[in-house]
């Protein structure tokens, strides 16, 4: 157990056959919540075979196809036992990792056994991958009707000049996609090595740790003779203001920022994601000047302009923007607003960001299911989670200067318009 004053609660730690453990017990707690974590994404399309072999690139979305199989049992839709004993699990990919979120209020062990066996027994078929196929090339086609995810996609191809950036692939590569690759990445990714489990709430630890244990016995498998291929730091290349036509009703902007300064892990990640998070917060949030001068005179919708931070080892950006008529105007008073902030602005309003940061920590250490994903996004970032709250405290005007200089700034930015049909440039 790991006493820390900062979050005033123990943290056990534990690896046991190579599974990475955090735990906060929790006496009291109604809620418990556990996260199981797998260092496979999007972009995790190579496999090596053993002793220096040859590389195999696998289809685009395949780890987001086999999170969604990993579901089918011999039984049915494993959500059903795990509804029927009161909890919730759902699943996610992103870029990086595949994560399955689960929550109950009572009868955490046996959870905590449909846990592993959702996300460590794969049952493949041609029949099921067949409809998966479907379901996925559906999605698809759906969200192709979205504007912000669109600009979002392509903002990422023209800051990196890399794609496809979309967790679910293309309509073309999903078609690639059989029980042979499910079942390759699934042994090469889904092992203990690659995998956490970050849990919280009202537990028995050491009833919670046999579980584990057992689970991992019964899911054992030989060595693969394929391997991962690790993935390389990325820094951005961006490309100027392009424009897209889609049948919108009105026009979707998006700016990317790049970081120059990308393959930060452990506490500097953190730190960098939490200094863009509060230049952004100045620079462009509610209490700032643009803010209420844009939203007064029409150029940005409240409601819908955002900044967002995408903080990984591999790669770094934030993206800022939202609905508005006057794309290159709103480019260029973001661009000012960045410019604008110095020593002096920032050290004036450093105070309240951080204020309103804290709280937002604070209040999501309250809850049994916010603690876990906290614990697997420190892990994952290679930190404890007691950095999250140790970063807060020590970040200063200086490290806002830095990322506004090396991020943040019209050299690393990149853009994507989404526009109606016909007023494409």
């Amino acid at each position: 157990m790991i006493a820390d004053e900062l979050l005033g609660e123990g943290v056990y730690r534990s690896r046991l056959g190579g599974l990475d453990v955090w735990a906060v017990p929790r006496p009291g707690s109604r809620q418990k919540a556990a996260v199981l974590y797998i260092d496979y994404g999007s972009v995790d399309r190579h496999l090596r075979l053993r002793n220096a072999g040859p590389v195999q690139t696998t289809p685009a979305g395949t780890a987001h196809f086999l999170e969604h199989r990993l579901f089918a049992k011999p039984y049915g839709d494993i959500t059903e036992p795990i509804s029927r004993l009161g909890g919730d699990v759902n699943a996610s990919t992103s870029f990086t990792s595949t994560v399955f979120s689960l929550t109950c209020i009572e009868h955490f062990a046996a959870h905590l056994d449909l846990l592993f066996e959702l996300a460590l027994d794969l049952q493949v078929r041609p029949a099921g991958v067949a409809q998966e196929r479907e379901i996925i090339d559906h999605e698809l086609q759906i969200s192709c009707d979205d504007p912000e995810w669109i600009g979002f996609l392509h903002g990422l191809e023209g800051l990196y000049q890399q794609g496809p950036w979309d967790m679910a692939g293309t309509r073309e590569s999903i078609r690639q996609i059989d029980e042979a690759t499910l079942t390759r990445c699934h042994e090469v990714f889904y092992r203990p090595e690659y995998m956490g489990l970050y849990w919280c709430g009202d537990f028995d630890v050491e009833a919670a740790y046999a579980v584990v244990e057992s689970a991992l016995l019964q899911y054992r498998r030989s060595r693969s003779t394929w391997e991962r291929v690790e993935r390389p730091v990325i820094f951005p290349t961006p490309q100027p203001l392009r424009a897209l036509a889609l049948p919108v009703s009105r026009p979707y902007t998006l700016l990317f920022f790049g970081d120059a300064e990308a393959g930060r892990s452990g506490r500097d990640l953190l730190l960098r994601e939490l200094a863009l998070e509060l230049a952004l917060d100045i620079a462009l949030g509610p209490a700032s000047d643009f803010f209420a001068a844009h939203y007064e005179d029409g150029l940005i919708d409240g409601d819908a302009f955002a900044a967002e931070v995408y903080a990984e080892p591999t790669f770094c950006f934030c993206t800022v923007g939202g609905y508005t008529q006057q794309s290159e105007r709103l480019g260029e008073e973001i661009g000012a607003a960045l410019a604008g902030l110095d020593e002096r602005t920032v050290a004036a309003d450093l105070g309240r960001a951080k204020r309103k940061a804290y709280g937002l920590l604070l209040r999501a250490w309250e809850q049994a299911e916010d603690v876990a994903d906290m614990l697997c996004s420190a892990a994952a970032s290679g930190a404890a989670p007691s950095v999250y709250f140790d970063v807060h405290e020590q970040i200063g005007v200086g490290d806002i200067l830095e990322v506004l200089e090396s991020c943040l700034s019209p050299a690393q930015m990149s853009a994507m318009q989404i526009v109606p049909t016909g007023r494409a440039e």
